[in-house]
């Protein structure tokens, strides 16, 4: 996943927002749905950008850094967390933060 954490200045944003791009792809949507993320690194900070196709670029790009960074050790165990995987109540000792 990335995500920006901000105003977007590229849609001028007024109100501070979180919008994760999730790497997997999913079959349907899942507005609504309580999500867990785990924020592991920074590649950038917030830019603004002259068309939204560079925008998008820099999304794309931005997603081929977290893919190499999660392949690194350090990262490699967020891929299985157990905490990302299953629901709070699936978990034996409920505690999210074990």
């Amino acid at each position: 996943m990335v995500m920006s954490i901000g105003w977007n200045p590229y849609f001028n944003n007024t109100k501070k927002t979180i919008e994760p791009w999730l790497l997997h792809e999913f079959d349907e949507d899942f507005y609504g749905e309580d999500l867990r993320l785990a924020i592991v690194g920074y590649i950038r900070p917030e830019a603004n950008f002259p068309s939204l196709e560079a925008l998008i670029a820099k999304i794309h790009e931005d997603r081929q850094i977290a893919e190499k960074a999660l392949d690194l050790p350090l990262y490699a165990g967020y891929k299985d967390s157990p905490h990302l995987l299953t629901s709070p109540l699936q978990q034996n000792d409920h505690n999210l933060f074990s």
